[in-house]
């Protein structure tokens, strides 16, 4: 049965009404129409029953009211409401109740009640108000075919349900501690196996076709390949973060932050996991400027679910996994943070936040509004989180309400949050002390008045400062904010902060949680062990290993913030440290190269002095824009 609360709480007093004057139901010929068909009112006739005692005690009154609605007994009690006021400006007041509680007898004589409709609010908490299920018979008993329980026949549904889903945990645990017990040979057969891929697709160049048919092939099997599972997989936006397929934690219930963002990706991923791969484009052969064009063009498609596994092709590149995708959301993150490089309003670059630092705001430019790129931009933000990569980083807080979707809540805007020297200069002289003179009036008048705000007064010089402040910050970047909350929606990330408003901290983190150190690095580090029967050492010494790992250490206990993050992206593919980096010393390479599937840095073992070793690593980390993989 469905049926609406006022429906309910009408056909209630219309049982008071009957049991008062033991009549007929005058309306019942007559319904008032409801939201729900009479036809789907099954049971309706419940409602009908009247009672027949109008010196009924409380408590017999009670159990009528409770016969007739059984879920008022989950309420913790009830309170009786009266409408009061004109048909249009109707309320519902409360019902005083006596100490002996609500008799039939206390509404007619006492309260004044005869015709007229008593509604019933319970008293301690929400009701459910899904249909009661008509009560019938629960038929005959019925064996599970999964675990050999025998259930009713009204029952066996949703244990099926249960025990489905009881047994297919109990065989990813199964798989987990199988898998855990061959884990260290499996992992060095798999990177067996994409060394000879990689150097056999270096070698040897297909036709296009064939090319994209291969990786997307290979990029599916190394989802499921425990050996090529990378940061996507295992952690956000650090190597401290590392979880397994066993964790089904509920995200909105975990009270770790960084834990229920890993649990909310991996659950959107795991839904769409066995659908088409997304397929990403971008030659390496072309300029800059084409190839954020082209990346432009890939997040401004109508993707109906962004959470697809993500196969990327480069062209001018043979190199494929999940490197590659690390390298592809690198670069379209950069673009957001930093900006693009594209001319679009004849200023050079194209911004689309600035400001300072841990307070970016949006563009305001029109052409960026009007062409609908802030749910461009919302996509790529999304859409890099989804899959573990880069995040956004410094957003000003006085936007967070706003993305949440709390409008209600003040946003608190700070000086540094405006970009604008012209309007800051007009809010310090408003918050100064000192009187103004005609002209900053007429500074500030001007300004005023263009954003439909009073002229300033003695009286309304602090509150004209914080309204010019909101409005400069907010009021000018709402349409921008709305496109990126539809870019997050469609990425299914908006869900997330909507309904644990505390991840937008994980989801915009601070630029100074970015910031990469040398001990980030260096505490991730697995250094190389010389083994008297590896071919690999056979042309240099133990020495000349210990003094290129030397040379190594220096140069990242040497470097800046800046030269880390890009030493990090040429190693792994992005500036996001993994759980463990990989250094190997080869004579078999004349630079430093990268494999960033497999988070390892060759270094060759020529070197004999630090500068020559740091002059080439610096050409190599540089090399990440033009190339990738195995420079």
């Amino acid at each position: 049965m469905a049926k609406s609360v006022s429906e309910l709480l009408r056909e209630a007093a219309a049982a008071l009404e009957r049991g008062r004057n033991n009549q007929p139901d005058q309306h019942a010929s007559n319904p008032r129409p409801t939201a729900v068909p009479r036809h789907e009112s099954r049971a309706s006739s419940v409602a009908r029953e009247t009672v027949q005692n109008k010196h009924c005690t409380s408590e017999e009154f009670k159990s009528t009211l409770l016969l007739e609605f059984p879920k008022l007994k989950d309420g913790g009690g009830f309170d009786l409401l009266r409408p009061y006021g004109a048909t249009r400006t109707k309320t519902l007041q409360v019902i005083p109740c006596p100490s002996e509680g609500y008799t039939p007898h206390y509404l007619q004589d006492t309260i004044g009640i005869h015709a007229a409709i008593v509604y019933i609010r319970p008293l301690q908490k929400d009701l459910d108000m899904e249909s009661c299920e008509p009560k019938c018979g629960s038929g005959p008993p019925v064996q599970c075919i999964y675990c050999d329980e025998t259930f009713s026949h009204a029952e066996i549904q949703d244990h099926v349900d249960k025990c489905i889903l009881s047994a297919k945990k109990k065989r990813i645990e199964r798989d987990e501690n199988s898998r855990g017990q061959n884990c260290d040979r499996q992992e060095i057969i798999d990177l067996e196996v994409s060394d000879e891929v990689l150097e056999e697709t270096c070698s040897s160049r297909q036709e296009h076709e064939e090319q994209v048919s291969e990786r997307s092939h290979s990029s599916r099997e190394q989802r499921h390949d425990p050996a090529f599972e990378g940061t996507s997989s295992r952690r956000l936006d650090s190597g401290n973060l590392k979880f397994s397929s066993e964790d089904t934690e509920d995200w909105r219930t975990e009270p770790d932050l960084n834990r229920v963002a890993y649990i909310f990706r991996r659950s959107l991923l795991q839904e769409v996991e066995d659908q088409p791969d997304l397929v990403a484009k971008m030659d390496l052969r072309k300029s800059p400027e084409e190839r954020e064009r082209e990346i432009l063009t890939f997040y401004k498609n109508p993707v109906t679910n962004w959470a697809r596994p993500l196969s990327v092709l480069l062209g001018g590149d043979s190199a494929f996994g999940d490197g590659v995708k690390r390298h592809f959301l690198s670069f379209v993150m950069s673009r957001v943070q930093y900006g693009f490089g594209l001319n679009l309003e004849n200023c050079g670059k194209t911004l689309f936040f600035n400001g300072q630092e841990d307070h970016l705001v949006p563009s305001t430019s029109r052409l960026l509004l009007d062409s609908d790129l802030f749910r461009v931009i919302g996509r790529m933000i999304g859409h890099s989180f989804l899959h573990g990569g880069p995040l956004f980083t410094g957003l000003s807080h006085s936007f967070f309400n706003l993305l949440i979707g709390e409008k209600d809540e003040i946003a608190v805007v700070e000086l540094k949050d405006c970009p604008d020297t012209d309007v800051t200069d007009i809010v310090l002289l408003l918050q100064g002390s000192g009187n103004l003179t005609k002209d900053e009036c007429d500074q500030v008048n001007n300004l005023a008045i263009n954003w439909d705000l009073p002229p300033v007064n003695d009286n309304n010089r602090k509150w004209l400062a914080q309204s010019i402040l909101y409005h400069a910050v907010i009021g000018r970047r709402e349409k921008q904010i709305r496109q990126i909350r539809l870019g997050l929606k469609d990425t299914g990330v908006l869900r997330m902060i909507k309904e644990r408003p505390a991840l937008i901290d994980v989801l915009f983190p601070r630029a100074s949680a970015q910031i990469i150190e040398p001990e980030m690095i260096l505490d991730r580090i697995i250094w190389p062990t010389v083994d008297s029967d590896d071919e690999d050492y056979g042309c240099f010494s133990l020495e000349d290993t210990f003094k290129i790992t030397g040379f190594f250490r220096q140069y990242i206990e040497n470097g800046t913030p800046e030269e880390l993050m890009q030493l990090i992206q040429f190693w792994v593919g992005w500036g996001i440290p993994p759980q463990n980096l990989h250094v190997e010393v080869s004579s078999d390479v004349a630079m430093p190269t990268a494999s960033t599937c497999r988070e390892t840095i060759k270094l060759p073992a020529k070197y004999s002095t630090y500068e020559s070793f740091h002059k080439d690593l610096k050409a190599a980390v540089s090399s990440t824009e033009g190339g990738f993989g195995l420079v």
